[in-house]
């Protein structure tokens, strides 16, 4: 069994601990993807009255809800027919962090036997995906894509669970490097978990932080039927999409097997959102006007990097979402130096990925910077930012 996940946000608190700060410095906390980019308008009328915090949330979330992810699913993804026809099915869920955990484990459950289950997932990695696979008693395969376009490391990491893969995780766009993975290889990917009898989970819980234009979704790839026939599931969330991950509400959409097994084990085991949450959700969903605003604040802070921290080795704009991977020499010493000398929290790459087969970890010579703060803030942490000389690293 390998080494148990530690929270990154803890050991980066372990970490900075022993550090001081400059005096005069206000801390400006870049390591959390904690968005501040979206003000969407929140009738607090719906969270009011005590009808709803009284009551036992209704099981599989309200009419108004359901419609309401269907019709967003229809203008994000084209969706038509499969939506009518009941071939893609969706559930709420209580955030997609209990989401994506119950579904490794699920996917996982299937596979007990003489042999460890394997759980193939990205390096960097979104931490529960780990967390999850070793709770379940499942063994993590790691692949990391350097070209979106070339998927062959997910084929390696898969042939060499030698048939003991349970699920196969595909985060699109990625977290934290921000990359999109084309429709082709979204087929390409959905015939690895196929031939191997595992479910695909596609985490595409930054689907709509892009820059230039909308990632493809999974679900357009079944609509179309470009992508192999497997057990699949994609989640998605408005803790990224509409800047609330206080509200804990996504949904994840997919095939009856995985989506029904879902709602069963969070119907009994789980818990369902309060009603005053799905009316709130049900509006958020339905109103894409945030959403866009977001984006275009998103643009400015990008834009804000492109200027200030142009002259610094390695940076470059991610494709989707609001995380900077910039390269340094050492991912941990950077984020001490960031503190101690600018007061700025910034997470080492290294505490979101695992060491390789050659024991190098892919995210060592990396920090992750969020530009998740309005314009202003933004300009000054990324001059303070600027301002602090650490070794760095072309990788």
């Amino acid at each position: 069994m390998s080494t148990p996940v530690r929270s990154a946000f803890a050991r980066l608190r372990e970490l900075l601990d022993s550090v001081p700060a400059p005096d005069g410095r206000d801390p400006v906390q870049l390591h959390l993807g904690e968005s501040r980019l979206a003000n969407p308008a929140i009738d607090t009328v719906l969270l009011a009255g005590p009808e709803g915090w009284t009551r036992y949330p209704e099981l599989g979330g309200s009419a108004e809800l359901r419609a309401a992810y269907a019709s967003w699913l229809k203008r994000r993804f084209q969706l038509r027919d499969p939506l009518h026809a009941g071939s893609i099915q969706f559930e709420p869920t209580p955030g997609t962090k209990q989401a994506v955990a119950a579904v490794i484990t699920l996917a996982v459950a299937r596979h007990r036997g003489a042999d460890t289950p394997v759980v193939v997932m990205p390096n960097p990695y979104y931490p529960t995906y780990r967390a999850a696979a070793e709770v379940s008693g499942a063994r993590p395969a790691h692949y990391t894509l350097n070209d979106p376009g070339d998927v062959s490391p997910v084929e390696a990491a898969v042939r060499a669970a030698g048939g003991r893969a349970a699920a196969v995780i595909v985060c699109n766009p990625g977290n934290p490097r921000g990359e999109i993975l084309p429709s082709a290889s979204l087929a390409r990917l959905s015939e690895l978990a196929a031939a191997a009898g595992a479910w695909l989970i596609v985490d595409e819980c930054y689907t709509d932080v892009w820059h230039t234009s909308a990632p493809p979704g999974y679900l357009s790839c079944v609509s179309d039927g470009s992508v192999e026939p497997v057990p699949y599931v994609v989640l998605h969330s408005l803790s990224k999409r509409s800047g609330m991950p206080g509200l804990r509400s996504g949904f994840l959409a997919g095939d009856s097997a995985i989506v029904s097994a879902y709602a069963r084990f969070n119907r009994t085991c789980g818990v369902s959102t309060a009603a005053p949450v799905n009316a709130v959700a049900a509006a958020l969903w339905a109103d894409d006007a945030h959403v866009v605003a977001a984006r275009r604040a998103l643009a400015r802070n990008w834009a804000l990097a492109d200027e200030l921290l142009r002259e610094v080795p390695g940076y470059h704009r991610a494709e989707a979402g609001f995380f900077l991977w910039l390269p340094v020499a050492d991912g941990q010493e950077a984020a001490r130096r960031f503190w101690r000398e600018q007061a700025l929290t910034v997470m080492p790459g290294g505490f979101l990925a695992d060491d390789g087969p050659d024991g190098t970890n892919p995210g060592a010579p990396y920090v992750r910077i969020a530009l998740v703060h309005d314009e202003a803030l933004m300009g000054e942490a990324l001059t303070r930012l600027r301002n602090v000389r650490v070794p760095t690293a072309t990788v």
